[in-house]
């Protein structure tokens, strides 16, 4: 593990599902882990615009966590804010990272959110909206590899 990593990573909370060695990546706007079914899940801090500069630093913490393949990434949007038209990008064309997003959303705002991602953007990997976790990691296990 580099000096870099280990600065930002921290031990699991008995919240996040994972093994006690597993190291969560932590971020002002963010937090992100490997679950040890080989899918990426990520939680934004609530009401918190995100910027290119964030959308950034989550492709580098997902390359991190991955070794640089391209994995599944469980994305939990509760009270997230809005990312800005230049996260938005830069999240909708790394398929370089990523193999299939799953969105959980519990509100209409987030879930027009969500659609607004999706439409605009037109990611290149498989991307899905989902109202609760297990049926998002479901979809998901399909595209571990």
């Amino acid at each position: 593990m580099t000096d870099t990593l280990r600065e930002r990573t921290v031990r699991a909370t008995t919240e996040d599902p994972m093994d006690h060695d597993s190291g969560v990546i932590t971020h002002p706007k963010f937090r992100m882990w490997l679950r040890p079914d080989g899918i990426v899940a990520m939680v934004f801090v609530p009401r918190i615009a995100t910027d290119l500069a964030d959308a950034l630093a989550a492709v580098d913490a997902m390359t991190q966590l991955t070794g640089g393949r391209r994995s599944p990434l469980l994305v939990d949007m509760h009270g997230s804010g809005p990312p800005d038209r230049c996260a938005r990008s830069e999240l909708a064309r790394r398929d370089d990272v990523v193999s299939a997003v799953a969105l959980i959303v519990d509100t209409p705002l987030s879930r027009m959110l969500g659609n607004f991602f999706m439409s605009v953007n037109k990611p290149p990997y498989p991307t899905r909206l989902f109202g609760n976790e297990a049926s998002a990691l479901a979809w998901l296990q399909t595209f571990v590899g």
